[in-house]
């Protein structure tokens, strides 16, 4: 399953019909949660892990990771 299809099922099982992201994805689009906001949900998304052993190639690994999705009323725009 991917992360896209992780969200709509989510946001299908928690009723959110509004965009969602997390705290560092909206920040990234030039937003800030609103103080005192709790997360819609959260879940578990894939997420890319690279290692590099003793003089090996990088290597990348998916591994799951805990995230937080914060809905579009949530946040407002950073002046």
């Amino acid at each position: 399953m991917t992360n896209l299809e992780i969200l709509e099922m989510e946001k299908m099982l928690n009723k959110v019909d509004e965009e969602v992201d997390t705290y560092a994805g909206w920040k990234r689009r030039g937003y800030q949660v609103k103080k005192g906001s709790k997360a819609l949900f959260q879940t578990k998304i894939w997420k890319p892990f690279y290692t590099a052993e003793d003089g090996e190639e990088e290597e990348m690994k998916m591994v799951k990771v805990k995230a937080s999705y914060f809905g579009e009323s949530q946040v407002e725009a950073i002046i």
